[in-house]
């Protein structure tokens, strides 16, 4: 916990709440970070409200423990989330927080702009956030702000964890069908679900449970293991993904008109942590329609951007 945020008059906190898990921050009047809690996810969309809340107040309860002070003494409150993007779903989530921190000055925002905050220090730029799901987020000079992606699994989260797991199974019952050539995904991922034949995946993946766009996210695991074995589909597969998430930031670069400008382009999310297999492609593709751009890792993590726009 070495981060450290301008000082405040009381305790303030950070939430990251995300398709995965949750991350909660807490500062002290002096600036230093003193507690820190972790739950599940928090996309109230893939889990249910009530849910999503509860995962959020055993990170923040967590983090406060740590610290040995009480919700009652936070002073400033910021809460990042995926899912509240729509007007409708900020209000949602909005009332069913703002009662549990309504003594503290209490903000609800999405995930893509605490990540924003974070990956460039509250200064112009984007980011791009691939987890489960995907999103672009950016800011201009002139304080505007501009997104592409965030649609969902159904329509949307291109370059996510969920698009190369989805993609991964293609491969899978593609070659099954001999419509393309074998790949070493096939026992993966067979093996991955303990079954024993691609004919068993339908049962699987299309069975009702509110946790199979994790699953199938989780899958990019074993999509980079196979990569970096000399798996061609598995190479394909985050090719493409890199090419959709810089897609999806020179879209904001665009919409911002920031394309001979020098600024941050940061990466989020661990779609990431595959690092050679998806960066320089990535990389490249943005570079080539802005090429001032610095493309690197974030300057502080999503949950310190949350806290950074409490404290702001």
């Amino acid at each position: 916990m070495n981060e450290r945020v301008d000082s405040s008059t009381g305790y303030v906190l950070g939430v990251d709440g995300g398709g995965t898990n949750t991350r909660a921050a807490l500062f002290s009047p002096s600036g230093q970070q003193v507690g820190e809690g972790h739950a599940d996810a928090a996309n109230f969309h893939r889990i249910s409200l009530e849910v999503a809340v509860e995962h959020i107040l055993q990170a923040v309860d967590a983090a406060c423990g740590e610290a040995g002070v009480t919700r009652a003494e936070l002073v400033r409150v910021c809460i990042g989330l995926a899912g509240v993007q729509h007007p409708e779903h900020h209000r949602q989530m909005y009332d069913a927080l703002f009662p549990l921190f309504s003594h503290a000055k209490f903000m609800l925002e999405t995930d893509a702009r605490i990540a924003l905050a974070g990956a460039t220090d509250l200064a112009p730029g984007v980011v791009v956030i691939a987890g489960t799901g995907s999103i672009a987020l950016g800011m201009n000079r002139d304080g505007l702000f501009k997104r592409s992606g965030g649609w969902g699994s159904t329509i949307g989260d291109e370059g996510s964890g969920y698009y190369i797991g989805r993609r991964a199974l293609q491969s899978v019952v593609l070659a099954y069908d001999h419509r393309s050539e074998p790949t070493t995904l096939t026992q993966r991922i067979l093996g991955y679900f303990n079954i024993q034949s691609a004919e068993d995946l339908p049962a699987i993946i299309y069975r009702p449970s509110t946790k199979v766009v994790q699953e199938i996210a989780q899958l990019s695991k074993v999509v980079a293991a196979a990569a970096r074995e000399g798996d061609e589909a598995a190479q394909d597969i985050l090719d493409d993904a890199g090419y959709e998430l810089a897609c999806a930031v020179n879209a904001v670069i665009k919409q911002l008109g920031m394309q001979e400008e020098v600024f941050r382009v940061a990466y989020v999310g661990g779609i990431f942590n595959v690092g050679d297999l998806i960066l320089p492609k990535f990389s490249a593709y943005v570079k080539r329609y802005a090429p001032h751009v610095k493309v690197g890792p974030p300057l502080f993590p999503p949950v310190i951007g949350a806290v950074k726009l409490a404290n702001r």
